[in-house]
């Protein structure tokens, strides 16, 4: 079967170890009871001292964190949990508008800065939308070309703690060869390079048609016009002077990689539902029973009959669980008839067909669409 790349590196709920360390309880409460209804496992405290505590003996994933708490600056602990493990994420969670300060944490390898102040519904869509995002990251691959490897780093670091797969190149050739032998969702590139010019390595890379629409970053430390222009017309997406803002590149990073996941999950979602008509077609001369669980609309006359059945195969179907199918198909043996249950993931409706069919043809059904 096929997989789709935003389905990739998402973790479970429940193994998605949050840890809050804001001194307000009330604050504190009531996003860990917020979090801890969407099955996220949440862990508290009101201070550094507890904090160092609980990130020494146990595997965090993420730290919300405020900037000023009783016995220190909050800031402190950034490098220690960089030291300590680099996969755990950071975001700040303050009163705090620091616009220069903001940028300085950014550099420092904080994944958002997230401002107290809203309703607690907001914020936690808020952090629902950045757990969403270390979910995915991984999946998609940054290229960062630059001949200054201080330039390098500093991206490294402000991009990889978004969790993106990072790879660098120092020049324009080498920038070619990374990118035929990767799939690289993403370019940042250099203008001013020695040797081969960040526009002449683009021209190149462009040649391939595989490349055509790869999205390019360009970052120059001039805003000439000409030169502007020649790189949007060389397929440019985008345009960074340096010294440029940390947040704004991540925004701007984010902005793509959110627009190549929604098309990736349209590509998925069609290929799904090529999968379930093709099904579907192959029974439908035979079905006596049709039903969409999203509710838009059942057959009265069978749900009578088989409502409880398909209610156990909708939850069979949410757990992926073959055992449960298996007992419901043997409780309907008798009836001469075996529920197919076809489900577009993508869109979470439940295509239910009750069919003279064999059980081992059922089973081989099921287990093809839940690997889907």
């Amino acid at each position: 079967m096929f997989s789709c790349k935003s389905q990739k590196q998402r973790l479970e709920n429940k193994n998605f170890r949050i840890l809050i360390v804001e001194d307000s309880r009330v604050i504190n409460n009531t996003l860990t009871s917020r979090l801890q209804e969407k099955g996220f496992n949440c862990l508290q405290s009101y201070d550094l001292a507890t904090a160092r505590d609980i990130l020494q003996n146990n595997d965090i994933t993420l730290v919300i964190l405020d900037l000023h708490l009783p016995d220190g600056e909050g800031e402190d602990l950034i490098e220690e949990i960089k030291e300590a493990n680099k996969a755990t994420k950071i975001v700040i969670f303050t009163s705090e508008n620091d616009l220069l300060r903001r940028d300085e944490l950014f550099r420092l390898g904080i994944l958002d800065y997230l401002l107290k102040g809203k309703n607690a519904n907001l914020t936690v869509k808020e952090i629902l939308n950045i757990i969403q995002s270390i979910q995915i990251n991984p999946g998609y691959t940054l290229l960062i070309v630059d001949d200054s490897r201080v330039i390098r780093k500093m991206m490294q670091k402000i991009l990889s703690s978004c969790g993106y797969t990072i790879i660098e190149a120092k020049n324009g050739a080498e920038a070619i060869e990374k990118v035929k032998e990767t799939n690289v969702d993403l370019m940042l590139l250099d203008m001013q390079m020695p040797d081969m010019s960040g526009l002449d390595a683009l021209k190149q890379i462009k040649q391939d048609e595989k490349n055509f629409h790869l999205p390019v970053f360009m970052i120059s430390s001039t805003l000439d016009i000409e030169v502007m222009r020649d790189a949007y017309k060389a397929g440019v997406l985008d345009y960074f002077k340096k010294p440029f803002s940390p947040e704004e590149l991540k925004l701007k990073v984010e902005q793509v990689i959110r627009q190549k996941q929604i098309e990736t999950d349209l590509q998925c979602t069609l290929r799904v539902s090529e999968v379930c008509s093709t099904l579907l077609n192959e029974f439908y001369a035979s079905a006596i029973f049709y039903a969409d669980l999203k509710l838009k609309q059942t057959n009265e006359k069978f749900q009578n009959e088989f409502g409880k059945d398909i209610s156990n195969m909708t939850q069979a179907f949410e757990r992926f669980d073959i055992r449960l199918m298996e007992d419901i198909i043997m409780s309907m043996k008798n009836r001469k008839n075996y529920s197919t249950v076809i489900k577009d993931k993508e869109n979470q409706t439940y295509l239910v067909k009750l069919l003279p069919v064999e059980q081992h043809e059922f089973l081989m059904i099921f287990e093809k669409l839940t690997k889907v």
